[in-house]
């Protein structure tokens, strides 16, 4: 997976474009979009194009793909999510201590982002907003459109519904399955009517 227009968006409003190599705040040859590879402390004050910046960006960004995507095998990743790790990867180096070598759970990663907010050992107002920003990319629902389903209906779509509500998965929309579906709306506050709408959709996938 590749990181999307948003993620690239994150990535750029947070880093900034600066056409000259600099030092940034722990004393580390910057220049683009936060790159690093390559430059010395010789070369500050040199200036660069903004192709070269823009190259340079798409080339740091399949790097710090492959960091993420290393772990795609143990969390499957969605676009939110691997944008917002993209993002993190390229402004910290790699997600291996976030994700502590891929033993936390989601919801582990999402609070243990908000810690990574020092440069040089102090807080910086800059990476707190980052972080979230990130988090808050992170945990950002992927909207999936699925079907109305009611009593009568059949199909795959019946049958991850059933898989969902813990019962019998026969892809048969009868009185079982429509009694679960009421029993399920109850539990969650929903209007108690036996039919699979959005909201209880909504609450299922989550």
């Amino acid at each position: 997976m590749n990181i999307s227009q948003e993620g690239v968006n994150i990535i750029k409003k947070f880093e900034g474009c600066v056409l000259h190599v600099y030092l940034d705040a722990v004393g580390v040859p910057t220049a683009g979009y936060g790159h690093t590879a390559g430059l010395s402390r010789s070369m500050v004050g040199q200036p660069i194009t903004q192709a070269l910046a823009d190259n340079w960006l798409k080339e740091d960004l399949k790097k710090f793909e492959k960091k993420v995507n290393k772990y795609d095998a143990i969390y499957h990743w969605n676009q939110h999510e691997l944008n917002s790790l993209v993002s993190f990867a390229y402004n910290i180096g790699s997600i291996d201590g976030l994700t502590a070598n891929g033993t936390r759970s989601k919801q582990q990663i999402a609070d243990a982002m908000l810690k990574y907010n020092k440069a040089g050992g102090k807080i910086l107002n800059g990476l707190v907003k980052r972080r979230q920003a990130e988090r808050e990319l992170f945990l950002k629902r992927t909207v999936t459109i699925k079907p109305t389903l009611k009593r009568g209906n059949s199909g795959l779509a019946v049958k991850e519904m059933q898989g969902l509500l813990g019962i019998k998965q026969d892809g048969i929309f009868g009185t079982i399955t429509e009694t679960a579906v009421r029993l399920f709306q109850r539990q969650h506050g929903l209007i108690e009517d036996g039919i699979c709408g959005v909201k209880t959709w909504n609450e299922l996938l989550k």
